[in-house]
């Protein structure tokens, strides 16, 4: 008996897709967060950043306790600034002849202070300033007064009128003593001292203090 001839079966031809394809680009895609940390990350990302320091900025300091110069706008700020003379009594000197000054008194045995207070003068024209005496012995008088001593290295230190003023109204308390070079002594007011001493000569001041 004859087998009958099976036909092949066409086979459909697939319609073309109508989905775009995707584009790739160079970048691997992100990895997911894991679950609990993207409330985290979101509000770190919406934090603000603290605005930057300015550069240069530098802290004030106590202009009388640090240098001779005129301190009516700023009395009494932090001592930072001003090094190289060391420190007494955790005053910062001034100079050079402040400290002389201070290593000596300190080796003959006078008890001294740098700048222990401030007092209020008054000048000609009504204006009013602080003056904090730079030494000021302790225990040791001239005349029945407090000493008070003044190294001055230029004729032209604002400290001087400051001087003029304080012995004006507080003469009849303080015996003040201007050391400096003879030039300055030679330029200062005869008004800002009771008595001057050459900066050559400060052994022998200090030798008539300690007696």
């Amino acid at each position: 008996m004859a087998s009958k001839t099976q036909k092949p079966v066409a086979k459909k031809a697939k319609a073309p897709s109508t989905k775009k394809p995707e584009a790739t680009s160079g970048k691997a895609p992100a990895a997911k967060a894991p679950a609990g940390k993207v409330g985290k990350r979101a509000h770190a990302s919406s934090a603000t950043a603290a605005p930057p320091k300015k550069a240069g900025t530098r802290p004030l300091f106590v202009p009388r306790a640090v240098a001779n110069i005129d301190d009516d706008d700023v009395l009494m700020a932090h001592g930072g600034g001003g090094t190289g003379f060391g420190r007494c009594g955790g005053r910062l000197l001034s100079s050079k002849l402040e400290q002389d000054l201070c290593n000596r008194l300190g080796m003959a045995g006078i008890v001294h202070s740098h700048s222990p207070r401030h007092y209020e003068v008054r000048f000609e024209d009504n204006k009013v300033a602080a003056y904090a005496p730079q030494i000021v012995l302790r225990g040791r008088g001239r005349e029945g007064k407090g000493v008070v001593i003044e190294a001055v290295e230029e004729s032209e230190a604002p400290i001087l009128r400051k001087i003029v003023s304080f012995r004006a109204q507080y003469g009849a308390e303080f015996y003040v003593i201007l050391v400096g070079t003879d030039e300055v002594l030679d330029e200062a007011p005869l008004a800002s001292y009771d008595e001057s001493c050459s900066a050559i000569n400060v052994n022998t001041l200090i030798a008539r203090l300690a007696e």
